[in-house]
């Protein structure tokens, strides 16, 4: 899904398919499931997602949604995109706007609302503002963040992000390393090589990404690897062994203790519960 952004700063998109890949970009993403099911991959964290799940996204941090066979052809969502310009400079200096602040740090980890009143308030909100033009739309939208600020029943997905974790520029170091990881996630790599894809040394590369994200390289490298197996396992017929191996996890029995910790399950109880284990 990419935010079209370019007419309106508030942007609705509705009945959309899950067809990105994984993916980041500046703007913030509201994303409602209305149909559909599946595991949903934020920053370094995952979560199981299933029709009436309400997730808000920061931007700059990747993402990605993948859907249950049984349930991909009629997969559906809608989302909101807005941009960090909506917003003032000093955000956390005003006082009207304190949990509108509060929420949009959380974002960076991935809010998963778990009450039936954010999911009711999202969804008046958006019928509100495709029937509003002009200031309204931004008024109606911070309304909505106001109220989800508010909000205790959620939690974030990617628990472990730091709260520096922020918007990425394409040319951003950030996004030059994300960039030359998803070339290269299936062969082993030196913290050197990841280094120079960025312009920097190793140890400056290490306390920047620390500071964007909130952890290493290796954590970060390790979730991308982690998303790229849970695509192959949905989309492919090969063996847990050689979906591992070629998004860069070469020691097997690190690997199903890593997704494990991630996903909750083996990566073959993963594959049954998508409808997609073969035997």
């Amino acid at each position: 899904m990419v935010p079209a952004t370019e007419r309106l700063s508030v942007s609705h998109l509705s009945e959309l398919a899950f067809e990105a890949p994984l993916h980041y970009h500046t703007e913030y993403e509201l994303i409602h499931v209305i149909s559909g099911s599946g595991v949903e991959f934020v920053g370094g964290g995952s979560a199981p997602y299933a029709p009436g799940t309400l997730t808000l996204i920061g931007g700059g941090v990747p993402h990605l949604h993948l859907c249950a066979a049984s349930d991909r052809a009629s997969a559906l969502c809608e989302v909101l995109y807005f941009p960090q310009r909506l917003f003032p400079v000093h955000l956390s200096e005003l006082s009207e706007l304190r949990w509108i602040d509060v929420l949009l740090e959380r974002s960076r980890s991935g809010v998963r609302f778990t009450g039936e009143r954010e999911v009711e308030a999202f969804v008046a909100a958006m019928k509100r503002i495709d029937g509003t033009e002009g200031v309204g739309r931004v008024c109606i939208l911070f309304e909505l963040l106001d109220f989800l600020g508010r909000s205790g029943d959620y939690h974030c997905i990617d628990a472990g992000a730091g709260p520096c974790a922020g918007v990425c520029g394409a040319d951003e170091p950030l996004w030059r390393v994300h960039r030359f990881l998803l070339g290269n996630l299936g062969r082993k790599l030196t913290l050197g090589e990841i280094a120079s894809s960025a312009g920097l040394s190793p140890a400056a590369l290490c306390r920047y990404f620390r500071r964007r994200t909130g952890r290493t390289v290796s954590e970060y490298a390790n979730a991308l690897r982690m998303a790229r197996v849970c695509n192959g396992l949905m989309h492919t017929d090969q063996s847990v062994a050689r979906i591992a191996a070629e998004a860069g996890f070469h020691n097997l029995s690190h690997f199903n203790r890593l997704f494990r910790l991630t996903t909750g399950m083996t990566p073959t109880a993963y594959r049954r519960n998508l409808g997609l284990c073969r035997e």
